[in-house]
């Protein structure tokens, strides 16, 4: 079974998208996500992979682009002027995902993902923690890097 899953940490730690991805990568495994040792003790997962069947949502979600429409959330996306593949056209097996799996979280995108997805579970890689994401305070969120992680138990 595949699960959503984010890890955020702040801004400070890293100046890119391509940076932020490769940090999350790196604080799963040391973490051990996948072992039997870590924060993660017994491991959370089987394996992991940035982006996966959720590239594009932190993209996606402030744009309104309902997903489960393939043709709308195509033309949004073409009117947008995005240049990244749409969620369609992306390989859901890309090592460290696309550029928008890593984003800095704005009011707009912290309102959603509480409303939406507040029983997703998140890396909290500054506190060493794990919340669900309606269970952090907006300000928490705001001005810091979410990443997007698809993971598989």
């Amino acid at each position: 079974m595949h699960i959503l899953y984010f890890v955020i940490f702040k801004k400070k730690r890293v100046n890119t998208s391509q940076e932020a991805r490769i940090e999350a990568e790196s604080l799963l495994n040391s973490e051990n996500f996948c072992s039997s040792e870590g924060y993660f003790g017994g491991g959370k997962a089987d394996w992991f992979i940035i982006g996966g069947r959720w590239s594009g949502l932190l993209r996606y979600l402030p744009l309104g682009i309902n997903i489960d429409s393939k043709e709308e959330a195509e033309t949004i996306w073409k009117e947008s002027g995005l240049k990244e593949p749409t969620p369609y056209e992306r390989n859901n097996h890309e090592s460290l995902g696309y550029e928008d799996d890593a984003m800095i979280v704005d009011q707009k995108l912290a309102s959603i993902l509480q409303e939406r997805y507040g029983d997703i579970e998140v890396y909290d890689a500054d506190h060493y923690n794990e919340n669900c994401i309606a269970d952090i305070k907006p300000e928490d969120l705001i001005g810091r890097w979410l990443v997007v992680v698809d993971y598989h138990v």
